[in-house]
């Protein structure tokens, strides 16, 4: 990144034109949709305005670079990036670290702005208060440029936003604490996992809001403060939330963009990595509301593989994820709750394991298994040959059509 001294009056005064535009992004259509450009406007060349630019009052030199922590994993949006917004990258969150709320570079194109700033967001949930949206002025002379950026805040004076990350950064440390108690790698995440869920409520106001076309970038349910400070989020709250924990465990974790496969509108959740494999988690999705408008917790989310996120989500593709083929940590096989076939030895066995909870939850190979279970268990009514269920069972068949639950 060059730092240059802005060119004097007397040399300005020789030119003849120089060219202002500014327009306002949004990153998430910039990224769905990369060939949309928004063109920029123009005007003559006015020598007093000119002269009265801002200079970058940000001194580089103050800032230690070296707490700048690169993201863990071969996924983290960094890696995307050319050797200059790598570069710019770091000087991004130079910035934000120390609170600007507004950045200018020389010699910087928006197109490359708008690649390392996207990636810094997405690499580090921790910026919750730093918007995706952000307004912007290129200002050329001769051969020079000068880039002005105003990002969207979620918070305007400086002392409000130093109070809410501490305040994130101590329920985060917090929850990360709890986890390290744990015995081991599936634990930990099952921690977190549960904490999260148990502790937010999905903010359904502010889903209205965005779907009634507000900026999302500046509503705190969109970002981990609003999930582990205010304990309410929609999915993006929820999965920035889920990363920034994991990242403080020091276990790989991104954000996936998608939507729901049998409805309209994006969503977003985790993909993660234990030991050598990969395995995604939805957060939001194992947090559903029971009919009686209770909250509750489920498992049919958490920790699967790509053959079983096909059943229910649409990724992207517009962020750098990695196949997830893990297995192991399924948590349905983790509890010896998961069949390839249908056995009635096999549902007898489970529901003693689950006999406390008094219900039954199983998961099956594919949904063709699980219709098999359905119709011998309940049509047929072979649960009954169990002899602790007796009366009444309620059931309900997972939005996966792989997971059977029972209650009695």
């Amino acid at each position: 990144m060059k730092i240059r001294k802005w060119i004097t009056a007397a040399a300005a005064a020789l030119l003849t034109a120089v060219f202002i535009g500014g327009c306002n992004i949004d990153l998430d259509l910039m990224f769905k949709a990369p060939d949309a450009r928004r063109p920029t406007g123009s005007s003559p060349f006015d020598n007093a305005s000119y002269l009265d630019w801002p200079e970058d009052s940000f001194d580089e030199t103050s800032f230690d670079f070296s707490k700048v922590e690169t993201p863990q994993g071969d996924y983290a949006l960094i890696h995307t990036l050319s050797d200059e917004e790598k570069e710019l990258y770091q000087h991004i969150i130079a910035r934000i670290e120390s609170l600007e709320s507004s950045m200018i570079f020389d010699e910087v194109t928006n197109d490359a702005f708008k690649n390392a700033y996207y990636a810094v967001l997405y690499d580090h949930p921790e910026y919750f208060w730093t918007g995706r949206n952000y307004s912007y002025t290129v200002r050329t002379l001769g051969d020079l440029q000068k880039l002005s950026v105003q990002p969207s805040l979620l918070f305007e004076d400086s002392e409000t936003i130093r109070q809410a990350r501490k305040a994130l950064e101590d329920a985060a440390n917090m929850i990360a604490a709890g986890a390290e108690q744990q015995d081991g790698i599936y634990e930990k995440v099952k921690y977190v996992h549960d904490y999260i869920i148990d502790h937010t409520a999905y903010d359904t106001d502010a889903l209205e809001s965005i779907s009634n076309g507000e900026d999302e970038s500046v509503m705190a349910a969109t970002t981990a403060y609003g999930c582990l400070v205010q304990h309410k989020a929609v999915c993006s709250g929820y999965a920035s939330a889920f990363q920034l924990v994991l990242q403080k465990l020091g276990i790989e974790c991104g954000r996936v963009n998608g939507l729901r496969n049998s409805e309209s509108g994006a969503h977003q959740w985790n993909f993660l990595r234990l030991d050598d494999d990969y395995y995604y988690t939805d957060v939001t999705w194992d947090d559903p509301l029971k009919p009686d408008g209770t909250q509750t917790r489920t498992y049919e989310f958490f920790l699967i593989s790509e053959d079983d996120l096909a059943y229910t989500h649409v990724k992207n593709n517009d962020l750098p994820c990695p196949e997830c083929r893990g297995t192991q940590y399924d948590f349905y096989r983790m509890n010896h709750l998961y069949f390839e076939e249908y056995d009635f030895d096999d549902i007898r066995v489970a529901a003693d394991l689950m006999y406390d909870d008094r219900a039954l939850t199983v998961k099956y190979s594919s949904p063709d298994v699980l219709s098999e279970a359905k119709r011998e268990l309940i049509d047929n009514k072979r649960i009954f040959d169990i002899d602790y269920i007796g009366g009444g069972v309620t059931y309900s068949v997972s939005s996966s059509g792989c997971i059977l639950n029972i209650s009695y």
